[in-house]
């Protein structure tokens, strides 16, 4: 045995991880079969991993020992033969009980080295932290509902309570303005009733800005064209609204409107502090299953996959609400797509289902 020959089968016999070496018989540009894979060697840790012993497998065939073996398997062993090049793959293992990753190495002579992980404990976190995510993505969407339930109850206070009394306040007061009344008095009551129509027009914009009735009466188009008109045309910003199909054809959950009605502010917002836009374009379009809002804009435009990607960055560059948008959208089978090119302009258009699934966020 030589010295390389020696190195090699320290290596071989040591090394923590599964190896197992394999030859293809045949054209393997025609090899279609796991049958024309025969083993040539296993190291110990293949033999731990996959509770197999050497003498019973060195000589036969991929099929004869896998018989319910996974294709991805026998495929990386041809296919890095045929490429020429290492090929990879990982997926869960039924005949290991694990998850692994395996990469398979092309050898002389149509023979092939294929090096196994166990990357189980991987998986499992790497599943926990999904489902983590998923949690935290549901819960921002069923804060975004709880919010606007809190705003309605705030909402409908000020309206039965405050509006009303302010209502039947000014009604006096015009009332007692029929009277002969002194100069002097005549216009503390014409003050009084001035200031009692501030409050009204005050307390009705505090109203709509907690929660605008025309959402949950009318419903989103025309709570949007509110929207707009409050915040965009003070701003001296034009704005337009554009819909395709209608409430009647394809009615959408009210915690639906909800959430895209309080994510189509927060770009308004962004295209108000940080586009630069001097016109806003807003699209509802309506179909089978889902209903899609977008806010265009000719503004200054921004890289989209620098917003979304990294949080940390994206948060920096003033651009979070984005990734917030994403987030929320996400929890209820919804995505956000974003089109913008610097100095460009930019299109946010948020795709989600018309009905939540049963059970979600009641």
């Amino acid at each position: 045995m030589g010295k390389d020959q020696f190195s090699y089968q320290i290596f071989f016999e040591r090394v923590f991880n599964p190896i197992a070496l394999y030859h293809v018989e045949g054209d393997v540009r025609s090899v279609l079969s796991a049958d024309r894979i025969f083993y040539v060697d296993v190291n110990p840790a293949y033999e731990r991993v996959m509770r197999v012993r050497k003498r019973d497998i060195v000589g036969h065939n991929f099929l004869d020992v896998w018989p319910r073996s996974e294709a991805c398997w026998p495929r990386i062993i041809v296919d890095c033969i045929r490429l020429g090049h290492t090929v990879h793959c990982e997926g869960e293992s039924r005949d290991a009980g694990s998850y692994l990753e395996a990469i398979a190495f092309p050898l002389p002579r149509r023979r092939a080295a294929v090096i196994f992980m166990d990357k189980t404990d991987w998986k499992l976190s790497s599943d926990a932290l999904k489902d983590k995510q998923e949690e935290l993505r549901a819960l921002a969407a069923q804060l975004t509902l709880s919010e606007e339930n809190t705003r309605r109850a705030i909402a409908a206070d000020i309206h039965d309570r405050i509006g009303y009394e302010l209502v039947a306040q000014l009604k006096t007061l015009r009332r007692l303005m029929e009277d002969d009344l002194a100069p002097s008095v005549r216009r503390e009551i014409e003050r009084l009733a001035a200031a009692a129509e501030r409050l009204i027009s005050q307390s009705r914009s505090l109203i709509f800005e907690l929660s605008p009735p025309v959402l949950k009466e009318v419903g989103l188009n025309p709570a949007l064209e509110a929207l707009a008109k409050s915040l965009l045309e003070p701003q001296g910003i034009e704005w337009s609204l554009r819909s395709r199909g209608t409430i009647g054809e394809f009615n959408a959950d009210d915690a639906i409107c909800i959430i895209l009605y309080r994510m189509t502010r927060e770009l308004m917002l962004n295209a108000i502090k940080h586009s630069g836009a001097s016109r806003v374009t807003i699209i509802v379009n309506r179909g089978p299953g889902r209903i899609m809002v977008a806010v265009e804009d000719d503004g200054h435009g921004f890289d989209p996959a620098f917003s979304l990607e990294d949080a940390a960055l994206a948060r920096a560059a003033k651009g979070f609400g984005l990734f917030s948008i994403r987030e929320r959208l996400q929890a209820i089978g919804g995505s956000v797509r974003i089109v913008s090119v610097p100095g460009e302009g930019a299109t946010v258009a948020m795709s989600c289902p018309l009905k939540l699934r049963e059970g979600e966020f009641k």
